[in-house]
């Protein structure tokens, strides 16, 4: 199979980092391509008002906690393909699972999830006009949401099966749909009727419905991301579960405590929330290298676990995690000496860019960090442990960002508080998420050590 990525411990540094580069630049370039359409949104309601830059920042976060769902079928499916490339097996099965179960998750979501995400943002302490123009944005999205949760299984397996490039493709054709459909129809331009922020949530709505059609279009004509057998094997169901499982607990809490924290911002106001919000956008920069990488590091844990190539599993992640880590860096080097300049591309508000300015400094220092946690959670995923990021990330969250800063905000009420508790947090979790990758790594490579010792003897002893 040509998309397996089974590294040789013997490999040079530099052949084992072009692969993975090859296997995670499409990730990349779709998330950047997914951070150019956020800023572009967040661009356009800027023209509005401060509260149509919150509330579509803040329902995008919020998002997050509604997408985390999606992690039963992007985790079980991306790893269990990966498994399965890896042993040479077909990997249908959890891809077929991955649809049916993203189609039922997604259903009642369409019904209920504009309630459900603007009931959660009153309750972190959104103001009123802030959750009155989130429903306009996010109404076309819940509309929609099955579609979206159906496309993210079929990407989920292309990545899996080491095929990027064509889900970049996808991304770039929805990108542009998106970006176009919101200038067109946020401020009526070329004659179309002006929404307003509505007319960003129907962008995203419709760049979805594009991006099935082109995977749909894919399967029918190519046969991609690889030819489906109807095979419903219980047996991979139950694998799908215990794997998926606990990556989309992981990420609904751990979505959930960001939001929390971010209702900590919200009491200071709309320029508070608004600076926070532009200052995530620039970050995610570097965030979406960093969650490229991450994929990429658990396609190749995932294969190479499957193929038992556990000294190439270890190998390669170590030269993926520093890797990422000098990229995040950098781009980190540049955030902490242009931040203004950053920020300026968002917003002329003032008072906005002074608290973006200040959040931007904060987090370029705990770049590198994020690097680390990224592709040591990436690599635990792949190995089916999905369990151990589950329990680092949300005890992480509350116990080195949440408390701290809700303590320390009853003395020192300003937003620094948190910012300054989130870059702790980071590095933290990095350390706690190596030290968990290596006990494990540690393990697989020393009983793999004593078969290979055993296997050794048992020709002496037959000779004897």
């Amino acid at each position: 199979m040509s998309n397996r990525l089974i590294i040789d411990p013997q490999e040079s540094w530099k052949s084992v980092a072009q692969k993975v580069i090859k296997l995670a630049l499409p990730i990349i370039l779709s998330n950047l391509l997914y951070v150019i359409e956020s800023a572009f949104s967040i661009i356009l309601v800027s023209g509005l008002s401060s509260s149509a830059v919150a509330a579509v920042g803040y329902s995008a976060s919020m998002l997050w906690f509604i997408y985390s769902l999606m992690a039963i079928s992007y985790t079980g499916t991306s790893v269990l393909v990966a498994q399965l490339t890896g042993a040479k097996k077909d990997p249908s099965p959890p891809l077929l699972w991955g649809l049916l179960i993203s189609f039922l998750i997604a259903l009642p979501l369409t019904f209920f999830g504009t309630d459900l995400t603007t009931s959660l943002m009153r309750v972190f302490g959104a103001s009123e006009s802030v959750i009155t123009l989130s429903k306009e944005y996010l109404d076309p999205i819940f509309a929609f949401i099955t579609v979206g949760f159906i496309t993210n299984a079929l990407y989920a397996a292309y990545n899996g099966y080491g095929d990027t490039k064509t889900p970049f493709k996808v991304a770039l054709l929805m990108n542009v749909v998106n970006i176009s459909s919101a200038y067109l129809l946020i401020y009526g331009n070329l004659g179309f009727p002006r929404l307003e922020v509505k007319g960003a949530g129907i962008g995203v709505a419709l760049s979805e419905v594009i991006g099935l059609l082109a995977y749909t279009y894919l399967y029918v004509r190519h046969k991609k991301p690889f030819p489906i057998r109807w095979r419903w094997d219980k047996g991979i169901l139950l694998r799908f579960f215990r794997i998926g499982t606990p990556t989309a607990v992981e990420r609904a809490f751990t979505s959930l405590s960001f939001n929390i924290f971010v209702g900590f911002l919200a009491r200071f106001g709309d320029q508070v929330l608004a600076g926070h919000q532009i200052g995530l956008r620039v970050e995610s920069v570097s965030f979406m290298i960093g969650f490229g990488f991450m994929i990429a590091s658990t396609t190749l844990s995932g294969q190479n676990w499957g193929a038992r190539n556990y000294a190439g599993l270890a190998y390669g992640i170590r030269v993926v995690a520093h890797l990422t880590a000098s990229i995040m860096g950098f781009m980190g080097t540049l955030i902490l000496l242009f931040p203004e300049q950053f920020a300026l591309v968002f917003t002329r508000d003032k008072e906005v860019i002074h608290y973006a300015v200040y959040y931007l400094v904060i987090v370029a220092l705990s770049q590198p960090q994020m690097a680390y946690a990224s592709i040591y959670s990436g690599a635990l995923k792949g190995m089916g442990k999905t369990y151990i990021p589950l329990l680092v990330n949300l005890s992480s969250f509350w116990l080195f960002r949440i408390i701290p800063s809700y303590l320390f905000l009853k003395l020192f009420y300003t937003p620094l508080v948190p910012w300054v508790f989130m870059s702790v947090e980071t590095t933290l979790r990095a350390l706690i998420l190596y030290l968990a990758y290596k006990r494990e790594i540690t393990k697989v490579l020393s009983k793999r050590q004593e078969e290979e010792t055993r296997k050794e003897e048992e020709p002496a002893k037959i000779r004897t």
